[in-house]
């Protein structure tokens, strides 16, 4: 790959905006070469992009670029574009790569270690914090880098579990790398920068998080790891999305058996390793599926039977009762309800920004872009219109990433 200026990566990131799977198909074009693709796009020679990448092409100045470039050096944080010698391997072998990755801390270590990606619900229970100790505490301690989201919940537990064994851990952002979402993740991402780990973002450094975006973000999760590891899934949870990504990575895949067969916030984990994931009890039935398969690393592997069998003796899992949730769920819609849900009734209570967007969705569906020239919102109002219309379940989003009616 063709060795181009950090700049020319970051207009190209501006252009195109982060996670667009054109960016990639046009690099592949241009042999990979940077500086060549964004002269072709400034050029016109991709009949295919939409207006507003056309329109940003224009008008993205070299000011607008040094200013992130700026931005980032005042607060430590480190641009490492997709042609960096230290952009994570596995992350880069991925189907859609990020151009440009926003890093707080260290990655050193991540390409030649065991790393396990650790996934779960927010509203935890106490069985699945005693599992993620149980089996990322070992993992950790003997040199593998545990990779989750910094949601509360499940991967709080995980990054939790890591620190406290002296390991290092990678925390994925759904936001800018310098906004806290949520809140409560301020402290932790201290102490994982503090600590050796790392903290990472494609976004723009100061961009707000929004619910379109982490279905996205579950790729580089999955993509920065040698296998995914699900804590706890419901039937319809988003840590099912994390573990079809790291699938179609050709990952390993590892669930938590249910503490309770019938217990519906575990149902995610039964229906996995009934289609095919492994169950991980243990932290060796983790080890040991790599050591026959990929990960030549005799010591780590060594190190985790042992530890394991050490805080196997001390404290075994929990296998608790009820789970205790932390807020209620919104009930789930009937079918009736869904089918009704675009009913013209709904526009009464929807904002002028959602209307407009429901009504451009319900004529033919449409990617980000495409919505963003037809409404001239700008992207923070249509990143929070299209959440809400997702929460309130008037839309989707479609394989291709296309919104369209639900």
């Amino acid at each position: 790959m063709a060795k181009s200026p950090v700049e020319v990566w970051l207009w190209l990131l501006m252009v195109m905006q982060p996670f667009n799977s054109k960016t990639n198909y046009i690099l592949s074009q241009c042999g990979n070469d940077a500086t060549r693709a964004c002269r072709d796009i400034r050029d016109g020679r991709f009949p295919f992009l939409s207006d507003g990448e056309k329109r940003r092409a224009a008008e993205v100045r070299n000011g607008a670029v040094y200013e992130i470039m700026r931005t980032c050096a005042e607060h430590n944080v480190r641009i490492i574009t997709l042609d960096d010698d230290e952009y994570p391997v596995l992350l880069k072998c991925t189907e859609k790569p990020p151009v440009v990755l926003f890093v707080a801390g260290s990655l050193a270590g991540l390409n030649d270690r065991l790393s396990i990606a650790t996934v779960g619900a927010r509203e935890v229970t106490d069985y699945s914090v005693k599992t993620a100790n149980y089996l990322c505490e070992p993992l950790a301690r003997a040199g593998a880098a545990i990779v989750s989201g910094l949601a509360v919940g499940s991967d709080t537990a995980a990054h939790r579990a890591c620190l406290n064994a002296g390991g290092r851990t990678i925390g994925v952002a759904g936001c800018g790398i310098l906004v806290n979402y949520p809140k409560e993740s301020a402290g932790l991402k201290r102490e994982i920068v503090d600590s050796g780990g790392a903290i990472i973002s494609e976004l723009m450094p100061t961009a707000r998080s929004f619910g379109a975006y982490f279905h996205e973000r579950n790729r580089i999760i999955s993509g920065l790891a040698n296998g995914t590891l699900v804590i706890q899934a419901a039937e319809s949870s988003g840590s099912l999305l994390t573990a079809a990504h790291a699938i179609r990575q050709e990952r390993a895949l590892f669930a938590v058996p249910p503490h309770d067969i019938s217990s519906p916030v575990y149902r995610g984990n039964a229906n996995l390793i009934r289609e095919g994931a492994l169950s991980a009890a243990d932290p060796r039935d983790i080890t040991d599926w790599f050591r026959k398969h990929s990960i030549d690393d005799e010591e780590l592997l060594r190190k985790v039977a042992e530890l394991t069998s050490r805080i196997a003796a001390k404290k075994p899992p929990a296998r608790l009762g009820s789970p205790v949730s932390r807020k209620p769920k919104k009930p789930e819609k009937s079918p009736e309800e869904r089918d009704s849900v675009v009913d013209e009734t709904v526009f009464e209570s929807l904002s002028e920004n959602e209307t407009a967007l429901l009504k451009l969705i319900s004529a033919a569906p449409a990617d980000s872009d495409t919505l963003m020239d037809k409404s001239d919102m700008d992207f923070g109002e249509l990143s929070e219109a299209l959440t809400n219309l997702e929460i309130d379940g008037c839309i989707t989003r479609t394989p291709e990433g296309l919104y369209a009616r639900a």
